[in-house]
């Protein structure tokens, strides 16, 4: 009787109707389309959190560990997805021009993008009036000196961040998911693949693209499996999300300006910016290029990992956008780690403007200068996962002689934010690898044009 008594039983009946929901999911998906499907994920999903909110979310614990549980699936497939997708797609090619040309291409994109998103954040910044006095950070002075020492440890020198970006440990970076080491060493291995079959003939490394293929074909099997439990996942995380936004409503109202604008320039930045960009550069349909990429948008939504949803995002633009499979296996997991301009743009930008104008300090045009072009530099070499928004608002604070405790006192807005800014960072990627795709004349407008692939009306996430 006593194990009867020590049941959280409302936490049972919240795993409880999830549970029926993915039920209900698994039958309305074989009739309403993919995209559709994950819409109606994103609605249970909010509806489940904001009627078992509680002070510290444990009603929806369980229902937690079920979308954790895919984000640590999905990321561990990271590594393996970018490795034998840029040496299948680069050793099969055989043309170091083009291996270059792609590269130089993809990073231009990536940090035109980020610079607009920089500019974007400091006019909000102005439109919305966040210049204004306020006595939110009063409590400065009453932080732990440990919290803001394990802050400011997080900062690190420019000089460290461009080293980062390089390998060091082949086994570690994978680990890691050190995505810019994994493609350095994925071009290297490719290079000197070509290299050998150029000079001596395919014939002698003719066993190692065997194997890549074969590596290839497992990979992306099993990836293709993962991505069809996208739906629970979706419904499982937006329920956690929700039902933390609406057991912490205070700290909402009290924060509602910063939250509205992070939101507002980061779907300005993702649909408005990126939009005029596909269609007048990669010269597609901005409407029909959202709703191709749209399950990416909604993982990354969800997930709030720009690399838990790369292999989403790849799946997205080879199979219904249309780009080449070898720009894509290399523009797009760059995206998650140079630019990311939601996270490494949007949230330091408006954070800073928040804390200079709330404390009453007199900047001037230079001063705004020096934050974008901070912000810009940080921008290169990010991590695409959950808490970078930390880091790099961290370093710009530090690079400006701000207090980090201020950083501190802004956290209960980055969760609550951090679902659009992820958005804006997986849009902005596709957005880039559409438009080195169509510079490249790699870019397939069948593939784009075909209706049965607006939707995902196949259902299944083909690979």
């Amino acid at each position: 009787m006593q194990f009867l008594f020590n049941v959280n039983w409302i936490a049972l009946t919240a795993l409880t109707v999830v549970l029926m929901a993915f039920v209900l999911i698994k039958f309305l998906s074989k009739k309403i389309g993919w995209t559709l499907t994950i819409l109606l994920s994103l609605a249970i999903g909010a509806a489940v959190g904001v009627t078992f909110a509680s002070e510290d979310n444990s009603y929806l614990v369980a229902v937690g560990v079920i979308g954790d549980v895919y984000v640590r699936v999905i990321t561990a497939l990271v590594a393996p997805v970018i490795s034998v997708s840029i040496i299948s797609g680069f050793i099969s090619v055989k043309d170091t021009a083009s291996v270059k040309s792609i590269g130089m291409r993809s990073v231009f994109w990536l940090l035109l993008s980020a610079a607009g998103a920089i500019v974007l954040s400091i006019g909000a910044g102005f439109i919305f009036k966040l210049w204004g006095r306020s006595s939110f950070f009063e409590g400065i002075s009453g932080i732990d000196g440990s919290t803001v020492s394990s802050y400011e440890n997080l900062k690190k020198p420019f000089s460290q961040v461009i080293l980062n970006l390089f390998p060091s440990n082949v086994v570690g970076d994978i680990s890691a998911n050190n995505v810019v080491a994994i493609i350095i060493t994925a071009v290297a291995i490719s290079f000197a693949y070509i290299s050998i079959a150029g000079r001596k003939g395919e014939d002698r490394v003719v066993t190692f693209k065997k194997l890549v293929e074969a590596v290839k074909e497992i990979v992306f099997r099993i990836l293709k499996s993962v991505i069809k439990l996208t739906p629970y996942a979706v419904l499982c995380l937006t329920a956690v999300s929700a039902g933390a936004i609406a057991s912490d409503a205070e700290v909402l109202l009290q924060l509602a300006v910063l939250v509205g604008v992070i939101y507002a320039v980061s779907f300005i930045h993702a649909y408005i910016f990126n939009g005029a960009l596909i269609k007048f550069f990669a010269k597609l349909n901005p409407l029909k290029f959202f709703k191709k990429t749209f399950q990416a948008q909604a993982t990354a939504f969800t997930t709030q990992s720009s690399i838990g949803t790369l292999p989403v995002t790849i799946d997205s633009l080879k199979n219904r956008v249309g780009a080449d499979g070898e720009i894509t296996n290399f523009t797009a997991p760059l995206g998650t780690t140079v630019g990311m301009p939601g996270c490494t743009c949007v949230w330091p930008v408006l954070l800073v403007m928040f804390f200079v104008n709330a404390a009453g300090l007199e900047w001037r045009a230079g001063d705004y200068i020096l934050l974008a072009v901070v912000t810009l530099l940080l921008s290169v070499g990010s991590a695409g996962v959950p808490g970078i928004a930390i880091v790099s608002s961290v370093a710009v604070f530090g690079a400006l002689g701000l207090p980090v405790s201020a950083v501190v006192l802004l956290m209960p807005v980055n969760t609550v934010s951090d679902m659009a800014r992820t958005l804006n960072n997986v849009t902005t990627a596709a957005t880039a690898t559409a438009i080195v795709a169509r510079r490249e004349n790699r870019l397939n407008d069948g593939i784009f044009e075909n209706e049965n692939n607006l939707t995902g009306e196949k259902n299944d996430a083909t690979i």
